[in-house]
């Protein structure tokens, strides 16, 4: 009886050390799962009907209130499809095409030195706790090293774009400037005849503004709120947030006072409600996405060094294994967000040459089926083998 007794406490002890081996470095995750249990079911129906690409087109056909997509054939104009083009969805990082286009046109003019050597604490400077915090790890680990502590603003502008960090595209932001960027994106409204795509915000601003929606907002209900629609309403919120932003950055107590609260609570909203309130971020619609992205790097209209640049920056993918099987060459900028995955991308088919622009927008997903989606990134596997795969493209067709 007593071996018997000392065997289960024994065994009891080390469950118990183990499980606290488990959980005490894990705590935050645990708690927020713990605190996400309706978010984490919801859209689970989808789920398990969607484990291939040739499923996600039935998904994409029958929610067309979640999906935009224009795959445009540059070769084969007939060819090309649009899908929900038009309808307005949250920007995100594809809005750094923007900067991109404002940083190439700076460098151009003298305005910007592609050598600046910068270091960690200047780019870090609107750093949130929590926000882009795997992103923004990868993007260090490629810039920094016990050689190399520092590194330049080129080298920077090209870890934004292939790790889709968000404090780096901050940093640019900031290095830009709003007026500077605002005469850049009137250059392309004139240009393009874009009626939609707004100016970008930091990313910093727009989540200090979900996280404390009070001062920002009478009802924390983006879904239902008019300013999806109201670009009159929109601008005066935006225009709070920057404000709000500016104001708290230039105080050092106050941004450090915000940021212990972003590591001890995040946003303070839980999954549906951070998914919700994208809607208050910048908007923009595939089609007027695939607009500048075309003029970008296609468009003999734009100086040739300006299309370097941003070739540059775009053209992180090519060398991979994955992208030399299927591409001549391929240049992309992906975004993934709570309920958001979307991604712009370029790319000539090594099988037959075509050339295809794509914007693909999956914008308000269900938070289970978004975890799926990104997870197993679907989203850009489905991107780049529409450009290539017959097969998919003829699906995807019929779906739509």
């Amino acid at each position: 009886m007593k071996r018997a007794l000392l065997f289960f406490s024994s065994f009891v002890t080390v469950a118990v050390v183990i499980y606290a081996m488990a959980l005490i470095p894990n705590f935050s995750a645990f708690k927020t799962l713990f605190q996400n249990g309706e978010g984490m079911s919801e859209g689970s129906e989808y789920v398990a009907n969607t484990y291939s690409l040739a499923d996600l087109t039935r998904f994409i056909g029958s929610k067309p209130e979640h999906v935009s997509v224009v795959s445009l054939s540059i070769d084969q104009p007939d060819s090309s499809l649009y899908y929900q083009e038009n309808n307005l969805r949250t920007m995100g990082s594809l809005g750094n095409l923007i900067l991109l286009y404002s940083y190439a046109n700076g460098v151009e003019s003298s305005q910007l030195d592609p050598n600046e050597e910068l270091s960690i604490e200047e780019i870090s400077k609107y750093r949130l706790p929590l926000i882009s915090q795997n992103a923004h790890n990868g993007a260090i680990e490629r810039l920094i090293t016990k050689e190399s502590p520092r590194f330049t603003l080129e080298d920077a502008v090209h870890a934004m774009v292939e790790f889709n960090d968000l404090v780096l595209a901050d940093f640019l932001w900031a290095k830009l400037g709003a007026s500077v960027l605002r005469i850049s994106l009137n250059e392309l409204k004139d240009t393009l005849g874009l009626s939609f795509t707004e100016l970008p915000l930091p990313n910093a601003a727009m989540y200090m503004a979900i996280a404390e929606p009070a001062l920002y907002l009478p009802e924390f209900s983006p879904k239902t709120d008019s300013l999806r629609i109201d670009s009159d309403q929109r601008a005066v919120f935006h225009a709070k947030t920057l404000e709000d932003f500016y104001e708290k950055t230039a105080d050092p107590e106050q941004f450090n006072a915000l940021r212990a609260s972003f590591k001890k609570n995040r946003i303070n909203q839980n999954f549906m409600q951070e998914r919700d309130a994208l809607a208050l971020f910048p908007q923009t619609t595939a089609s007027e996405i695939a607009k500048i992205m075309s003029y970008l790097l296609l468009d003999d209209r734009l100086n040739v060094a300006v299309q370097t640049h941003i070739l540059d920056a775009l053209g992180w993918p090519n060398g991979s294994t994955t992208i030399t099987r299927s591409f001549e060459s391929y240049f992309a900028q992906y975004d993934s967000r709570m309920g958001l995955l979307s991604g712009v991308d370029f790319g000539i088919s090594i099988y037959t040459g075509e050339r295809r622009i794509q914007v693909i927008l999956f914008d308000e997903l269900p938070v289970a089926f978004w975890h799926h989606m990104s997870a197993n990134h679907m989203q850009e596997d489905f991107q780049q083998r529409l450009i290539w795969d017959p097969a998919l493209y003829h699906i995807t067709k019929l779906a739509l």
